[in-house]
Parts: C-alpha cells; structure tokens; sequence
C-alpha cells in the first residue's frame, strides 16, 4: 500500500530531529505514511502557512491549545498525564494535566490515540471520545525478525530514567553477573543491529502511552520482559512477551529476581513470536489505514480539500 498522496503539517512542542524520546519518533515516523511532511515546532509555528495552504496539522495533545480554534487540528494523545502523574510526580506533568484538561474544550478537533487505554481513560476521566485508534507503526522490512543473536547472553534495555526502570536494571545486573545488561543507546539507524544481535530485550517501565522502543524490540522478534503498561492495558495488546506486575516488580526486589530467573530459563523452553501482534497492528499499512480515516473526517470537519507541497 502506497503513501497516502497529501502533504500534512507535524506540530510539537519542541524540534523532532533536535529532541530524542517517542514524540520526537512518532513524528520522523510519520514520512513513513505521507507522501509530505513538514515538521513545525513552537519556534517556528506559522498559522498563516497553514491556513493558505491547507495542510492538515497533526498536533500533541497539549500543544493543539497552541492553534487559533479557527484552524482545523488533529489532536494526537500520546499519553495521559494524570496516569503518569501517579508515577512521576514531576511539576512538568503536573503542569501537563492542566493544559490537557484544558485541551479536551477545543472544538474543531479530530481526535486521534495511539493506544485503546489512552482512548477509553480520555473518555473516563475528560469525557473526551476519541474515535480513531492508530498504533505506533515499525518498517517491518528494516526490523525484519531476523535475529542473530551475536551475543547469546546480551540483555537490551531502555531503562533511560527511575520510571523505566533504571535501578531495576542495575539491582539485576548486580545480582546476575551471567548477563551483560545493556542499554540501547545509540543512533536510530543502529537500533536493527544492535536489537538483532541480542538474546533478549527488556522494558520495566512504570508507565507508558504506547513504547515505540518496545515495538521496535517486538518487530524483532526478540524474546520480550515487559511490565503490565501501556499496550498491555488495551484489550487487544499483545501476548506472545513474558509480562509482569510494575508494582510488584517495583516493590520488591526478590519479586524482580525471581522474574528474571523465570524469564532466563524460559528463553530455552518457550518460543516468542511478539512479531504477529505486530504483523496484525502496527505496519505502516495498517498505520496508513488509520490515517486515511482520520485525513476523511479532518477533510469533512474543516472544508479542506487535501494538498501537497
């Protein structure tokens, strides 16, 4: 299935190809779908651009409150702040839950999620209905699941801050010296290699709206220990991963281990095939299907007939 032929316009708080984490990668993401994509961030907004050329703009869920109502947005929920509010307690999301509680008001919006949970706890906490539900999409041809497993005892992982799990992964690597516990830091081009040369990948995560590092690992095909977050609380999420409790694996620290140990040992008795769930919902096809539901009711909201630059 081929690009959808129309040039839209991605909005965020700050610059996709200057800022690292999933905002920034669901944006680079979206070349994978449109034929065109400009990328504008608060310092370089331009309402008037937009408003002459009618390009769509697809916008966070906070920073649609940055569009003049007059103009037409996709409002895109990546997460929900009073969710991960409860894990972080940051003032930045504190500060989130204000702007998305005011967000919910705007009108001319196509609403749109990239997960059933976000959808359903926008509705139960905002009464907000989002009717478009589109998964992260991976290239499925640049993270083919052809493993190589270089390293038979590499352990990846994303554990970036306290809320993914950073001390989880140092309290495991101290107590399982067998297995190198790495993080996967390195430039985008080179996450295919580095996931398809691991034994195994691992995200114990506190909180999530839809991890696009953990699609990646899925897409892989990698054998995968994931905490019960994000996809895992949509009905349909996937289950072909070893899952655990967060709050459990949080709490306690022999919990954790004895976890690990079950998952390690599984790795040489069970066969993980996280790739179908992807196969089944996050290709770009799948993604594009989304998308042209949302470009038709954007189209039929706002008036505007779909262009390219």
């Amino acid at each position: 299935m081929s690009k959808i032929p129309q040039t839209v316009v991605h909005y965020a708080q700050f610059d996709p190809f200057e800022r690292p984490g999933g905002v920034s990668r669901f944006a680079r993401n979206l070349t994978l779908i449109f034929d065109s994509v400009i990328f504008m961030h608060r310092k370089t907004l331009d309402v008037g651009y937009v408003e002459k050329h009618h390009f769509p703009v697809i916008c966070d869920f906070h920073t649609a409150l940055d569009w003049p109502e007059r103009i037409p947005v996709v409002g895109f929920l990546h997460g929900i702040a009073s969710v991960k509010w409860t894990v972080t307690h940051a003032l930045h999301d504190l500060w989130l839950i204000r702007a998305q509680g005011k967000a919910v008001r705007r009108k001319n919006t196509v609403w749109t999620a990239c997960a059933e949970w976000i959808a359903r706890q926008a509705g139960v906490r905002y009464g907000l209905k989002v009717p478009h539900i589109i998964y992260h999409p991976v290239d499925m041809n640049t993270f083919d699941g052809r493993l190589t497993s270089g390293n038979p005892r590499l352990i990846l992982h994303d554990a970036r801050t306290r809320h993914k799990g950073r001390k989880l992964l140092e309290h495991l690597a101290s107590k399982f010296p067998g297995w190198a516990f790495v993080s996967l830091e390195c430039t985008p081009e080179q996450v295919p290699d580095r996931l398809r040369s691991a034994r195994a990948f691992i995200h114990l995560s506190r909180y999530e709206g839809n991890s696009l590092v953990a699609n990646e690992a899925m897409a892989m095909n990698l054998p995968c220990l994931f905490t019960e977050v994000g996809l895992f609380l949509d009905a349909d999420g996937p289950t072909e991963v070893y899952r655990v409790e967060a709050d459990k694996v949080f709490r306690d620290k022999a919990a954790l281990e004895k976890e690990f140990a079950a998952f390690t040992a599984s790795l040489d008795v069970r066969t993980y095939n996280p790739r179908v769930w992807m196969l089944r919902h996050a290709t770009p096809e799948k993604s594009r299907e989304g998308w042209r539901k949302v470009m038709k009711e954007f189209q039929k909201l706002s008036g505007w007939e779909p262009g390219t630059a």
